[in-house]
């Protein structure tokens, strides 16, 4: 039955991409923006929050024909990337297997064995905090961290397999600034850990989050189940400075929490921005298995200043700025990655607003992707 259902929702997603309300957006080759970039760009230009979505409800259809997946649950996941000793990555398409002892536990659970099995392996935020479920979980999974995993699109793979720098040695060598592709596209998804309770499945399933099969490793082995979908952060390079937009579950309150005490339901500070609103009770309309997510609001350069995600910047969020953070991706053989944490008042801040480029003398430039921060020496 889980099965069923899964595919049903996405076929309603795949047909759905297609009809639109007023304007067909072609979902058939959103990732490289439809062949033309300059078109892609003035139609973003007329409405940033609509053309958002638009790749939103296209990253969500079926990665293929009857495929239980969505398309962005098939991009690289950044530990398939940045591997532990450093070596060369396997290519795009090419995945590393799951582990055997995660197909032993899945198999014992009855769940479906074709469809992607996602590794839960980060559990920080931004600041190095974690962000606690609690609320209406249930009592084995409160004061658990909400988890997370980072993906990325063929663009961006191919250039930092090209430049070499999925590893520290690559990054060391490096001579000038990184300058990735058009169609570059990194997703950061948050996830609430469901397990195998069937229950806490069935109401997180009524709050329209989706539900995928998921695994973390942990001190007692390989921990495997489900777990639902609490956001996604997605960032392409359409402009020169990137684009930024963020969505949301509208019920993460009600399972996560904030780390005051006693905590309190975790909301979100930053938006949805005045210009998302109409816009999500449009796209929501539009696709009812989407329609408890919501985009919080879109970003290019630091217009707005603020923008956050509850679940992946939660204590962060009057700090967060998109742009301005990312902009300071910068690595320098002397010192290291650039620390945008700026020392103020006896306390730490973040900038809202660009770095002096004075400040990046002697570093390269790596073009907005922290992602390369994960990269390890080559062993």
């Amino acid at each position: 039955m889980r099965r069923a259902i899964s595919i049903t929702v996405l076929s309603t997603l795949a047909g759905l991409a297609q009809a639109g309300t007023n304007d067909t957006f072609d979902c058939s080759n959103f990732l490289q923006f439809g062949g033309d970039l300059n078109k892609t760009r003035a139609e973003f230009a007329q409405s940033p929050e609509t053309m958002s979505w638009n790749w939103f409800a296209c990253l969500n259809q079926p990665a293929s024909a009857n495929s239980p997946d969505r398309v962005w649950e098939t991009m690289k996941p950044s530990d398939q990337v940045y591997l532990s000793n450093g070596a060369q990555p396997l290519p795009y398409a090419q995945r590393v297997p799951t582990p055997q002892a995660v197909l032993d536990k899945a198999r014992q659970q009855q769940m479906n064995l074709s469809r992607v099995f996602h590794n839960l392996n980060a559990v920080q935020q931004v600041d190095g905090l974690i962000l606690e479920m609690g609320g209406d979980v249930p009592e084995a999974e409160r004061g658990k961290p909400v988890r997370f995993q980072l993906l990325m699109g063929e663009g961006t793979f191919d250039y930092i397999v090209e430049k070499q720098v999925y590893n520290m040695n690559g990054q060391y060598a490096l001579t000038g600034n990184l300058a990735f592709p058009s169609d570059a596209w990194e997703l950061k998804s948050g996830w609430l850990w469901i397990g195998n309770d069937a229950a806490y499945q069935k109401r997180l399933e009524d709050d329209g989050y989706y539900i995928a099969q998921a695994y973390y490793q942990d001190k007692d082995g390989y921990q495997v189940g489900y777990a639902a979908l609490s956001a996604l952060h997605v960032i392409n390079k359409l402009n020169p400075g990137w684009v930024w937009t963020t969505f949301e579950n509208r019920n993460n309150s009600k399972y996560t929490v904030t780390n005051a005490i006693p905590p309190t339901p975790m909301t979100n500070s930053t938006g949805p921005t005045a210009a998302a609103q109409p816009v999500n009770t449009q796209f929501q309309g539009q696709f009812p298995p989407l329609a408890q997510y919501e985009q919080i609001g879109t970003q290019i350069r630091t217009t707005p200043t603020l923008l956050a995600n509850s679940q992946l910047e939660s204590a962060f969020q009057s700090q967060s700025s998109c742009f301005a953070c990312h902009d300071t991706a910068a690595y320098s053989k002397k010192d290291g990655y650039f620390n945008f944490a700026l020392k103020q008042q006896g306390g730490i801040v973040y900038p809202t607003a660009l770095v002096p480029a004075s400040d990046f003398a002697g570093y390269n430039k790596l073009d907005f992707v922290w992602s390369l921060k994960r990269a390890q020496w080559q062993r």
